[in-house]
């Protein structure tokens, strides 16, 4: 998905409910997008299961679809994270039939990759089983889909659970978490800004915060061990919001309240 679908998407995503093409409009004119580029890219996203349509031409409503849904939801539970939870340092291994249609097996390996599962070995994915009951969740949603089989259990060596944590290859990722928290930290936010410019930079810091936080595997902070980057942008990207959302907030719902249908 380009910039432009990204922000677009964000919209929805920040909304949290379905909206016409003139709210989109109206939304995303802040951000510099024009009514003519919002509409074709609301035309593309749906073509590309991205967003889901329903209603006459004129009146149709847009909402994410329930793909893209779950992403945002992982991006979330990412962002909400408390880290309490304690790691048995047992892992998961699922073993799956992946499907002979091409698109299927790419969209499946795409989603194993999201939730934190690593490939060991053809057709075997390895994750720490942390949270405990979301992995077991998703490892039961994977049979489901792809039947297999699945265990869970400890490196018999060292040398093996060290292999599978360097699969996630995390020092790239800490330090473009600890850059992009920086710069939301000197994001300077006026009180007498404009409603709209708020909203505007709230969803430019939002899409930035979620591109990344996408990336995370949800590792328990016995792995992450000294690297602190994706918590430090959790908590700068919460401070920043505290901030900015009272400010986006009068637009956005000026914006939904002056374009009801």
């Amino acid at each position: 998905m380009n910039s432009t679908r990204t922000l677009i998407f964000g919209i929805f995503v920040l909304v949290r409910c379905k909206l016409t093409a003139a709210q989109v409009i109206a939304l995303a004119k802040p951000l510099g997008i024009s009514a003519t580029n919002v509409k074709s890219h609301l035309t593309r996203m749906v073509n590309e299961e991205a967003l889901r349509r329903s209603g006459p031409v004129r009146q149709a409503v847009y909402w994410p679809s329930q793909s893209h849904s779950k992403i945002t939801e992982g991006i979330n539970a990412r962002l909400n994270e408390t880290h309490s939870e304690f790691w048995d340092c047992t892992w998961l291994i699922l073993m799956l039939r992946m499907p002979s249609n091409r698109r299927q097996r790419d969209t499946l390996r795409a989603s194993l990759w999201f939730d934190g599962f690593r490939p060991s070995a053809p057709n075997t994915f390895v994750r720490p089983a942390w949270p405990l009951n979301w992995t077991l969740h998703k490892a039961r949603q994977y049979l489901a889909a792809a039947r297999g089989t699945s265990m869970r259990g400890k490196f018999i060596s060292k040398i093996e659970m060290s292999d599978a944590i360097t699969s996630y290859n995390l020092n790239p990722l800490d330090r473009e978490a600890t850059r992009l928290a920086t710069w939301i930290n000197t994001r300077r936010i006026q009180s007498h800004a404009k409603n709209s410019a708020a909203f505007a930079l709230q969803l430019k810091v939002g899409g930035l915060v979620a591109r990344l936080v996408g990336h995370d595997p949800r590792l328990p902070p016995e792995i992450w061990g000294t690297r602190t980057g994706t918590r430090n942008l959790v908590r700068a990207f919460r401070k920043f919001e505290t901030r900015i959302a009272p400010l986006s907030q009068v637009f956005l719902d000026a914006v939904i309240r002056t374009t009801r249908r």
